[in-house]
């Protein structure tokens, strides 16, 4: 990303689609030579699943998941997939998972509005076996809870995924094929957390958040992912409200609840 540490990737997908509709004429068959006309520049998507390292000995990785860092989603990125580059790269969206004594896992979708045209080439990274130190990845049991209580009845949390979304308005102008410039549009957070109990039952217009809510990322060394000094955590702050609820309970199994908090930062 931008030329820093690579991702620690476990899976990546890059996805191209064209903008095209049919052209249909009355009283006309289709002409096998000209069957569809494009509205539009190439879809490209790029989607990495990953785990989540910290910063820890100046690791830049991650960078792209802080809003100092990518400006809430309006600064352009470039993203390297082996020897592929790929230009005017926008994130669309990131979810992050937490569980007990599982590595910390996430995933990412970018698209692309100026993609790469060369042909598949490999890349070899000579460095990126000395950012495999299993200490420096982050798992569930060195994280910590913060008021848990605003949400859950205790801080018996199961697993809790926040996912962030970027929406953007691509903008057009006259002899470009490409968009020129980006609108965005929304920033919206998702928090959905699984415990063993609710402090209370939401009504009509659910329940807000007294103060922040969130899991703090740190490995077992109690280092954390951040960005020029600030870090970036699971949370979501005062304001932010409980939109969803609910439990469950199966035979011989325990209470398990179940509650989704959003947050609207644009």
């Amino acid at each position: 990303m931008d030329g820093g540490d690579p991702i620690m990737g476990t899976r990546v997908g890059v996805d191209f689609s064209t903008k095209n509709q049919v052209k249909r004429q009355l009283a006309a068959n289709i002409d096998p030579n000209d069957q569809l006309r494009f509205n539009g520049d190439v879809d490209c998507k790029i989607s990495v699943d990953f785990l989540v390292r910290s910063s820890d000995l100046s690791y830049d990785g991650l960078n792209f998941m802080s809003d100092l860092y990518n400006g809430t989603g309006e600064n352009t990125m470039l993203v390297s997939v082996g020897g592929n580059a790929y230009n005017e790269c926008y994130i669309d969206n990131f979810s992050v998972t937490v569980k007990p004594f599982e590595p910390v896992t996430a995933s990412v979708t970018f698209s692309s509005y100026n993609p790469s045209s060369a042909a598949l080439a490999g890349a070899i990274d000579n460095n990126t076996d000395t950012l495999l130190v299993s200490s420096d990845f982050i798992y569930g049991h060195t994280c910590s809870l913060s008021n848990a209580g605003n949400v859950v009845a205790a801080n018996l949390v199961n697993s809790l995924t926040y996912n962030k979304t970027y929406s953007r308005t691509p903008v057009y102008a006259l002899g470009s094929q490409r968009a020129t410039n980006q609108l965005i549009d929304e920033v919206e957070v998702d928090v959905k957390v699984e415990s063993t109990g609710l402090n209370s039952l939401i009504d009509f217009s659910g329940s807000k958040l007294g103060s922040s809510f969130g899991v703090l990322l740190n490995d077992i060394q109690n280092s954390g992912v951040h960005y020029d000094s600030a870090d970036f955590d699971l949370t979501v702050s005062a304001g932010a409200h409980v939109i969803d609820e609910g439990y469950s309970v199966d035979g011989g199994g325990t209470l398990v609840t179940r509650a989704t908090i959003k947050e609207v930062i644009l």
